[in-house]
């Protein structure tokens, strides 16, 4: 009884699957007064196939499968023509937001530019961006940057479609090229002094901030912000969000810590301007201003040329004519990295970060902390010792643990000695 039930909903299983992936034996889409319907004798079905066959199918073709393939492909080799180029260059690149992009396969396609151009045009935007404390940034940018775009970061101050703006945003971050797709970006785009046309690749637009640098000396002297209570990563946020968006009401970069002769300020809310209250929906994060309390004065810095400016995969190297001076490195902050030739790896809004030259040549690399350490020994005890049990369980069997199997060793053996004294 029980084997026939089995067989039966084996049965039910199969024709259940093969009729929503259409796979059934004789089974054919029909046409008829009610509409399409996938037929298998007497039975009916709906025509749609299910949601993860043709999501499968979609990833597994790749790329190269895709009908836009070959538009996809001419944009790269105009970016990667474009970083060999010496009148152009290597630079990071930022592309307009759209839904569209999906037609080459995910509209996450454009994050293999560092791939396909062997790392000389970078992608602002990268699979675990999550993982970046540039994200809210990047998406601010892209919001500038697009007629229409995601805006996935919650609580954000975007400027949707205001190309003045972005360009700002890209010269804060560093990103020398912008691609743009839509007609609307595209005529916006092309009325910007600060962006020169460079290519066009199918739809698609390329501009370049010819003047953009990773690394910038400072002409005022980073200010110190104190920290506030709550959230670390939110009160950051609001200071890196109030400076990128409105740095004209700054006169000083600012940085979470420095050494002890730059100035320290406090911020507050600015209440004219809140939107929303913690937890409300609309809530939209708050802008900070130098409290009146801790009022600051701009410094001015000594001039300072950065040249030789090298990125790696993991580093970043430049020279500078004059040490002491801080500069700005616009890559992301991160407490991994570790400055050769300067004092301090200070982060500075919005994810930046600032150095002290203490030598004319510079090298930021990103390393290993104890933490990093630490897991690596962890995990390779824990190696060892996994290791260990199965040779260890594999001795005495695997039905049987050692203690049982020696408590049973003991026992014969006295069993034995019993038999010889009799």
């Amino acid at each position: 009884m029980s084997t026939s039930l089995l067989w039966v909903t084996t049965l039910l299983c199969l024709v259940v699957l093969g009729a929503r992936y259409h796979t059934l034996p004789g089974g054919e889409l029909t046409n008829s007064a009610t509409g399409t319907k996938y037929s298998w004798g007497p039975l009916q079905f709906s025509s749609a196939r299910a949601f993860s066959d043709g999501w499968a199918r979609w990833n597994f073709e790749g790329y190269e499968g895709k009908s836009s393939y070959g538009e996809y492909r001419g944009l790269l080799d105009t970016m990667d023509g474009l970083g060999k180029d010496p009148q152009h260059g290597c630079g990071q690149s930022i592309w307009e937001n759209n839904s569209d992009l999906n037609k080459y396969g995910t509209t996450m396609a454009l994050m293999l530019l560092p791939y396909w151009t062997h790392g000389c045009i970078g992608s602002m935007e990268g699979l675990y961006f999550e993982a970046s404390g540039t994200t809210p940034y990047h998406f601010i940018t892209a919001a500038a940057l697009s007629k229409q775009s995601s805006n996935p970061v919650r609580e954000l101050r975007y400027d949707n479609n205001d190309p003045v703006k972005g360009v700002a945003y890209m010269r804060m971050l560093g990103v020398r090229y912008y691609m743009a797709l839509t007609p609307e970006a595209i005529s916006k785009a092309d009325v910007l002094p600060e962006l020169a046309k460079v290519a066009t690749s199918g739809p698609w637009h390329v501009y370049e901030i010819q003047d953009t640098t990773l690394v910038e000396p400072l002409s005022v002297e980073p200010v110190v912000v104190n920290e506030r209570p709550g959230d670390r990563r939110e009160r950051w946020l609001e200071v890196g969000t109030s400076y990128f968006q409105h740095n004209d009401e700054w006169s000083a970069l600012l940085v979470d810590h420095g050494p002890d002769e730059w100035q320290r300020i406090d911020v507050i809310p600015d209440t004219t301007r809140t939107i929303g209250e913690p937890g409300e929906s609309g809530r939209q994060v708050d802008i900070v201003t130098a409290s009146p309390a801790t009022a600051y004065t701009a410094r001015d810095l000594e001039p300072v040329t950065v040249s030789n400016v090298k990125k790696g995969t993991e580093s970043i190297s430049f020279t500078v004519d004059k040490i002491g001076v801080p500069v700005l490195v616009k890559v992301s902050y991160f407490p991994n990295w570790k400055a050769s030739g300067a004092s301090g790896v200070y982060r500075a809004a919005p994810n930046m970060m600032v150095v002290v030259p203490t030598s004319k040549n510079v090298t930021l690399s990103y390393e290993a902390t104890r933490l990093d350490s630490s897991a690596y020994v962890l995990t390779l005890i824990g190696i060892v010792m996994a290791v260990f049990m199965y040779r260890r369980r594999f001795r005495y069997g695997v039905a049987i643990s050692p203690v049982i199997s020696e408590l049973s060793d003991n026992s014969s053996d006295k069993d034995d000695d019993s038999d010889n004294l009799v």
